[in-house]
């Protein structure tokens, strides 16, 4: 083989491992980075008085609940319950406490 061909193959072996890890690799780290998925807005209601808060469920602006659970995200108000969170897969861009009425509003839509 040719020193073309060798670069070529490690080149093209490494693009498919790169879109393997995107494309089968669902966690904050990997969510953030890549460029296929995009940065979305959903609701949740949250343990309340926590501040670490695992497998929830979100729901959409439309009040649909969504096909996955968000594995894993910190935030602290110790009267909230409800919160909009910008998320982009997994990866968790910010949290914010909404009212119960708000929450409502959207889940009943």
């Amino acid at each position: 083989m040719s020193k073309k061909s060798i670069v070529f193959t490690v080149i093209v072996v490494c693009v498919l491992a790169v879109v393997g890890v995107f494309g089968l690799v669902h966690n904050d780290i990997t969510d953030r980075f890549n460029p296929t998925i995009s940065m979305t807005t959903s609701y949740a209601k949250v343990p309340k008085g926590s501040s670490k808060y695992t497998n929830v469920a979100i729901i959409d602006k439309n009040g649909k609940a969504l096909s996955y659970k968000l594995k894993y995200f910190n935030g602290y108000d110790p009267d909230g319950q409800y919160v909009k969170i910008v998320h982009k897969g997994q990866y968790v861009k910010n949290i914010l406490y909404i009212k119960k009425s708000a929450y409502d509003a959207i889940k009943n839509k």
